[in-house]
Protein backbone atom coordinates (compact mmCIF):
# COMPACT_ATOMS: atom_id res chain seq x y z
CA UNK A 1 0.00 0.00 0.00
CA UNK A 2 1.27 3.39 -0.75
CA UNK A 3 1.39 6.00 1.97
CA UNK A 4 0.02 8.99 1.15
CA UNK A 5 2.39 12.22 2.08
CA UNK A 6 1.39 14.74 4.28
CA UNK A 7 2.00 17.68 3.04
CA UNK A 8 3.14 21.06 4.92
CA UNK A 9 1.35 24.35 4.74
CA UNK A 10 3.52 26.43 2.02
CA UNK A 11 3.84 30.24 2.45
CA UNK A 12 3.68 32.95 -0.73
CA UNK A 13 5.36 35.62 -1.14
CA UNK A 14 2.81 37.59 -2.91
CA UNK A 15 3.25 41.23 -3.95
CA UNK A 16 2.34 43.85 -6.16
CA UNK A 17 4.11 47.52 -6.50
CA UNK A 18 5.33 47.46 -2.81
CA UNK A 19 8.22 48.14 -0.76
CA UNK A 20 9.77 45.76 1.74
CA UNK A 21 13.30 47.65 2.13
CA UNK A 22 15.46 46.11 4.85
CA UNK A 23 12.99 43.08 5.38
CA UNK A 24 14.51 39.77 6.69
CA UNK A 25 13.34 36.55 5.32
CA UNK A 26 14.49 33.37 6.91
CA UNK A 27 13.89 29.79 6.47
CA UNK A 28 11.13 30.20 4.51
CA UNK A 29 9.77 28.29 1.67
CA UNK A 30 8.56 30.40 -1.22
CA UNK A 31 7.15 28.14 -3.78
CA UNK A 32 5.72 29.43 -6.42
CA UNK A 33 5.03 32.70 -5.02
CA UNK A 34 4.50 35.82 -7.33
CA UNK A 35 5.95 39.68 -7.20
CA UNK A 36 5.74 41.84 -9.73
CA UNK A 37 7.71 45.64 -8.83
CA UNK A 38 8.46 45.04 -5.54
CA UNK A 39 11.12 46.93 -3.58
CA UNK A 40 13.39 44.97 -1.86
CA UNK A 41 16.04 46.48 -1.51
CA UNK A 42 18.87 45.95 1.33
CA UNK A 43 16.41 42.61 2.38
CA UNK A 44 18.17 39.90 3.77
CA UNK A 45 16.88 36.47 2.47
CA UNK A 46 18.56 32.98 4.70
CA UNK A 47 17.77 29.46 3.58
CA UNK A 48 14.61 30.44 1.32
CA UNK A 49 13.45 28.06 -1.20
CA UNK A 50 11.95 30.54 -4.39
CA UNK A 51 11.41 27.03 -6.33
CA UNK A 52 9.33 28.02 -9.36
CA UNK A 53 8.57 31.79 -8.12
CA UNK A 54 8.10 34.52 -10.20
CA UNK A 55 9.71 37.89 -9.30
CA UNK A 56 9.81 40.17 -11.99
CA UNK A 57 10.96 43.89 -12.57
CA UNK A 58 11.97 43.84 -8.48
CA UNK A 59 14.74 45.85 -7.06
CA UNK A 60 17.17 43.83 -4.47
CA UNK A 61 19.97 46.78 -4.40
CA UNK A 62 22.15 46.14 -1.76
CA UNK A 63 20.05 42.64 -1.32
CA UNK A 64 21.64 39.76 0.44
CA UNK A 65 21.39 36.39 -0.40
CA UNK A 66 22.58 33.14 1.35
CA UNK A 67 21.73 29.18 1.21
CA UNK A 68 19.00 30.31 -1.06
CA UNK A 69 17.89 28.52 -3.87
CA UNK A 70 16.43 29.65 -7.17
CA UNK A 71 15.29 26.65 -8.68
CA UNK A 72 13.25 27.59 -11.82
CA UNK A 73 12.69 30.86 -10.41
CA UNK A 74 11.73 33.67 -13.28
CA UNK A 75 13.94 37.10 -12.01
CA UNK A 76 13.44 38.99 -15.06
CA UNK A 77 14.27 42.35 -15.13
CA UNK A 78 15.19 42.60 -11.56
CA UNK A 79 18.01 44.53 -10.33
CA UNK A 80 20.58 43.20 -8.31
CA UNK A 81 23.00 45.91 -7.63
CA UNK A 82 24.95 45.49 -5.16
CA UNK A 83 23.41 42.62 -3.85
CA UNK A 84 25.54 39.55 -2.46
CA UNK A 85 25.08 35.80 -3.09
CA UNK A 86 26.71 33.35 -0.55
CA UNK A 87 26.16 29.67 -0.82
CA UNK A 88 23.23 29.75 -3.46
CA UNK A 89 22.27 27.54 -6.29
CA UNK A 90 20.41 28.47 -9.70
CA UNK A 91 19.16 25.75 -11.64
CA UNK A 92 17.53 26.86 -14.67
CA UNK A 93 16.75 30.29 -13.24
CA UNK A 94 15.63 32.87 -15.74
CA UNK A 95 17.76 36.27 -15.73
CA UNK A 96 16.76 38.16 -18.81
CA UNK A 97 17.21 41.77 -18.84
CA UNK A 98 18.65 41.37 -14.97
CA UNK A 99 21.15 43.63 -13.28
CA UNK A 100 24.29 42.44 -11.31
CA UNK A 101 26.36 45.64 -11.49
CA UNK A 102 28.89 45.47 -8.36
CA UNK A 103 26.93 42.32 -7.33
CA UNK A 104 29.31 39.88 -5.21
CA UNK A 105 29.42 35.84 -5.30
CA UNK A 106 30.93 33.43 -3.14
CA UNK A 107 30.25 29.51 -3.60
CA UNK A 108 27.31 30.09 -6.13
CA UNK A 109 26.47 27.49 -8.46
CA UNK A 110 24.68 27.97 -11.79
CA UNK A 111 23.09 25.05 -13.71
CA UNK A 112 21.13 25.23 -17.03
CA UNK A 113 21.01 28.94 -16.44
CA UNK A 114 21.16 31.33 -19.36
CA UNK A 115 23.15 34.12 -19.29
CA UNK A 116 22.12 36.15 -22.80
CA UNK A 117 20.67 39.93 -22.19
CA UNK A 118 21.95 39.80 -18.72
CA UNK A 119 23.59 43.29 -17.53
CA UNK A 120 27.00 43.49 -15.58
CA UNK A 121 27.19 40.12 -14.40
CA UNK A 122 30.96 39.15 -13.66
CA UNK A 123 31.45 35.56 -13.36
CA UNK A 124 34.95 35.30 -12.01
CA UNK A 125 36.29 33.34 -8.98
CA UNK A 126 33.42 31.99 -6.35
CA UNK A 127 30.72 30.71 -9.18
CA UNK A 128 30.74 27.82 -10.63
CA UNK A 129 28.88 26.97 -13.78
CA UNK A 130 27.31 23.69 -15.19
CA UNK A 131 25.76 23.37 -18.17
CA UNK A 132 23.81 20.11 -18.07
CA UNK A 133 22.29 18.58 -15.11
CA UNK A 134 24.30 16.03 -13.64
CA UNK A 135 23.59 12.32 -12.81
CA UNK A 136 25.13 9.96 -10.51
CA UNK A 137 25.04 6.75 -9.68
CA UNK A 138 23.60 6.02 -6.45
CA UNK A 139 24.48 2.51 -4.66
CA UNK A 140 21.82 0.12 -3.02
CA UNK A 141 22.79 1.61 0.37
CA UNK A 142 22.44 5.46 -0.46
CA UNK A 143 18.97 4.70 -2.82
CA UNK A 144 17.60 2.51 1.04
CA UNK A 145 18.72 5.60 2.82
CA UNK A 146 16.94 8.11 0.66
CA UNK A 147 13.82 6.19 -0.13
CA UNK A 148 13.32 5.95 4.23
CA UNK A 149 13.23 9.63 3.77
CA UNK A 150 10.10 10.14 1.79
CA UNK A 151 8.28 9.56 4.44
CA UNK A 152 9.64 12.38 6.49
CA UNK A 153 7.43 15.62 5.14
CA UNK A 154 9.87 18.17 6.63
CA UNK A 155 12.46 16.76 4.05
CA UNK A 156 10.84 15.54 0.95
CA UNK A 157 8.48 18.48 0.84
CA UNK A 158 10.61 20.67 -0.32
CA UNK A 159 12.51 18.63 -2.93
CA UNK A 160 16.02 19.08 -2.05
CA UNK A 161 16.65 15.54 -1.91
CA UNK A 162 13.97 14.39 -4.00
CA UNK A 163 12.07 15.17 -7.38
CA UNK A 164 9.14 13.41 -6.73
CA UNK A 165 8.82 9.59 -4.63
CA UNK A 166 10.94 8.27 -8.05
CA UNK A 167 13.06 10.61 -9.01
CA UNK A 168 16.66 12.13 -7.00
CA UNK A 169 17.59 15.74 -7.09
CA UNK A 170 20.78 14.51 -8.70
CA UNK A 171 22.02 17.85 -8.63
CA UNK A 172 21.99 18.29 -4.70
CA UNK A 173 23.67 14.56 -4.40
CA UNK A 174 26.54 15.25 -6.65
CA UNK A 175 27.22 18.37 -4.30
CA UNK A 176 27.03 16.67 -1.14
CA UNK A 177 29.44 13.19 -2.34
CA UNK A 178 31.67 16.03 -3.42
CA UNK A 179 32.04 16.93 0.13
CA UNK A 180 31.01 14.07 2.47
CA UNK A 181 32.29 10.33 1.79
CA UNK A 182 29.00 8.25 0.86
CA UNK A 183 29.89 5.86 3.58
CA UNK A 184 28.87 9.05 5.57
CA UNK A 185 26.87 10.56 3.88
CA UNK A 186 24.83 7.28 4.29
CA UNK A 187 24.73 6.98 8.06
CA UNK A 188 23.92 11.32 8.06
CA UNK A 189 20.73 10.71 5.90
CA UNK A 190 19.47 7.58 7.82
CA UNK A 191 19.97 10.24 10.63
CA UNK A 192 17.86 12.77 8.93
CA UNK A 193 14.60 10.43 9.01
CA UNK A 194 14.14 11.28 12.29
CA UNK A 195 14.53 15.02 12.59
CA UNK A 196 11.68 17.38 12.93
CA UNK A 197 13.03 20.48 11.65
CA UNK A 198 12.43 21.80 8.23
CA UNK A 199 15.33 21.28 5.55
CA UNK A 200 13.92 23.92 2.92
CA UNK A 201 17.52 24.67 1.11
CA UNK A 202 20.16 22.26 -0.27
CA UNK A 203 22.46 24.94 2.44
CA UNK A 204 20.10 23.28 5.47
CA UNK A 205 20.79 19.85 4.67
CA UNK A 206 24.36 20.43 3.84
CA UNK A 207 24.77 22.47 7.70
CA UNK A 208 22.77 19.84 9.71
CA UNK A 209 24.81 17.07 7.41
CA UNK A 210 28.46 18.50 8.60
CA UNK A 211 27.29 19.42 12.49
CA UNK A 212 25.97 15.74 12.98
CA UNK A 213 29.40 13.79 11.19
CA UNK A 214 31.82 16.11 13.25
CA UNK A 215 30.20 15.04 16.29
Amino acid sequence: MTKTIKRLKIYRLNSFKTTKIGRSYSYLYFCKSRSFQVNFNNAKFKNVNFRGAILTKCFFKKASFDGVDFLGTNLRKGNFEGATFRNCIFVGALLEGCNFRSAKFENVIFVNTSFEDVKHLNLGTGVTILTAYPKVTVSDELQDALNALIENKNVFTFRVLHLSTTKLNHLNLKLLLDKFPEHKLVRGLRRLKDRNEKFLTFKCVEDYLRAYLQM
